[in-house]
């Protein structure tokens, strides 16, 4: 996930006027923040999606972003990962226009065009928000993440 991260913020500042999202117009003034923004990003052939990222730079950062965004405490388990070095890496499907909020639901089903996924990795204290138009792209999404779980894991 830290490459990852460095990668979109190499990214983001080469396009930085071409991927100006309303998430990065929101959180960019943050302090003790970094913010990245990355459109139409390439998670397979077929796959692409725009990704806002949200970094920490220091513990008021994280502070901050643990509060905006309900990241909760690990169990004592995953703790002991993070402090070995291990990341812990949470992904969960939140409101595209509020991160801060549940997708929204629409019947049985969540509202594609209304939800984003959240991915939280705790060792590089950052928010990874994947918005995409169509199921199969949320699933490019899902599968990305769960591949960087699992390497991780190693």
């Amino acid at each position: 996930m830290k490459n990852f991260c460095i990668l979109l913020l190499v990214l983001a500042a080469t396009f930085h006027v071409a991927a100006q999202t309303d998430l990065y117009q929101r959180y960019a003034t943050q302090p003790s923040v970094k913010v990245a923004s990355v459109n139409n990003f390439a998670l397979d052939s077929t796959a692409h999606v725009d990704v806002t990222v949200i970094a920490a730079e220091d513990d008021a950062g994280w502070e901050w972003m643990k509060r905006e965004f309900y990241i909760g405490d690990l169990a004592p388990e995953q703790q002991a990962s993070l402090r070995e070095g291990s990341d812990v890496v949470l992904f969960a499907r939140r409101n595209r226009s509020n991160p801060r909020e549940s997708a929204p639901i629409e019947g049985e089903h969540v509202n594609i065009a209304g939800s984003c996924y959240m991915g939280i990795s705790y060792l590089s204290r950052a928010v990874y928000v994947f918005c995409a138009d169509t199921e199969e792209e949320y699933d490019a999404v899902v599968t990305r993440l769960v591949k960087k779980i699992m390497h991780q894991s190693r």
